[in-house]
């Protein structure tokens, strides 16, 4: 008898993908673990804030450098007043390394589910929360992405109108939307890629309206090749966005570049699109993706990087943040996202 040995990627792709379920409020029960992430956005709280049950764990991340706008007061406070257990782990964007084991470690003796709000990770920790699945599969079979749209993201129309009319006015204008500088170029041990030297490098990137990130990206990396995925706002309010992040990244002046457009919320569309570059060039280039498009572009890639362990994350970590109350604003729809199916085929080194 015949039997067909399949790569990851044909693994992945053969999966009946989870739908992302939009809800009320998350119902938890007194075995449950809450992760959140006390980030500066008025979303990052929203899950907690609205959800229903007693009893359940809390688990805040912290984020260093420390940020005077930052939730993590206000979770706290959230979870003295309805007498939640609560335990914190520090993360430090300009030196996130290892943080996996950690956050493994912290959710290891979880008897119910595990709720990964990501509303106020920042796109790097996603792919590390997901990526760190490896070590403890069982959490994976309990595990739920919780994500809380925001009900305004920056800068409005007439903002980028506006800054993009000032910068082709006077090229050597910078534009600076929502964060401002690359700190470093982040490549960290439990992201890396284990491809064979010597073959070409080709960069999936999501460009955003911080334009800096791609030229960083670009200028330090230099990648053979270049794949940009532009994100497709759901709303058709928000859908000018597309063409402005084109425009300010000069998208149609840079050469070699291959485009797809996927939706900035439907995170199988993403996967879908980096499974397909990954299977035309996975074997014969070195294949680096930088999650900067949105949350739930970044689960996408940390899914990817689950299964695959050839791809490398490289990551443009910002030095700063401008006018972090304004980085988005209010709380819209919560989602849910079961990840028990992706079980059946990721690796695992959980004895």
């Amino acid at each position: 008898m015949n039997s067909v040995v399949r790569t990851p990627d044909e693994v992945l792709e053969s999966l009946q993908k989870p739908e992302l379920k939009s809800i009320g409020q998350l119902n938890l029960n007194p075995e449950d673990y809450l992760v959140v992430c006390g980030g500066f956005e008025d979303r990052a709280v929203a899950a907690l804030e609205t959800s229903s049950g007693a009893g359940f764990k809390v688990i805040l991340i912290t984020y260093e450098p420390f940020i005077a706008e930052n939730k993590a007061d206000h979770i706290r406070k959230v979870c003295r007043e309805r007498k939640l257990g609560l335990s914190e782990l520090p993360y430090n964007r300009q030196d996130p390394v290892g943080f996996g084991d950690p956050l493994v470690e912290a959710v290891s003796s979880c008897t119910g589910r595990v709720f990964w709000d990501i509303s106020g990770m920042s796109r790097l920790l996603i792919v590390q929360t997901i990526v760190a699945f490896k070590n403890l599969p069982r959490v994976l079979e309990k595990s739920h992405i919780v994500y809380t749209e925001a009900q305004k993201y920056s800068p409005s129309q007439q903002e980028a109108l506006e800054e993009l009319a000032r910068s082709q006015a006077d090229p050597s204008f910078p534009i600076f939307f929502l964060s401002s500088g690359v700190f470093e170029i982040t490549l960290i041990p439990e992201l890396s890629s284990n491809a064979p030297p010597g073959l070409q490098t080709r960069l999936v990137a999501f460009p955003s309206l911080d334009a800096h990130q791609l030229l960083a990206l670009r200028a330090e990396l230099q990648p053979s090749r270049l794949s940009t995925i532009e994100g497709v706002p759901p709303g058709s309010h928000n859908q000018w966005r597309e063409k402005a992040i084109s425009d300010v990244n000069g998208l149609d002046q840079i050469t070699n570049i291959e485009k797809y457009r996927v939706s900035t919320l439907n995170y199988q569309e993403t996967l879908s699109c980096l499974l397909k570059l990954y299977r035309k060039y996975g074997i014969y280039e070195r294949f680096l993706v930088s999650p900067t498009g949105s949350k739930m572009q970044a689960v996408a890639v940390g899914l990817l990087r689950l299964f695959l362990e050839d791809i490398q994350i490289v990551y443009p970590t910002p030095r700063d943040f401008l006018k972090p109350e304004r980085y988005t604003e209010g709380a819209g729809q919560i989602h849910l996202l079961s990840l028990k199916q992706f079980l059946q085929a990721a690796p695992s080194q959980d004895s």
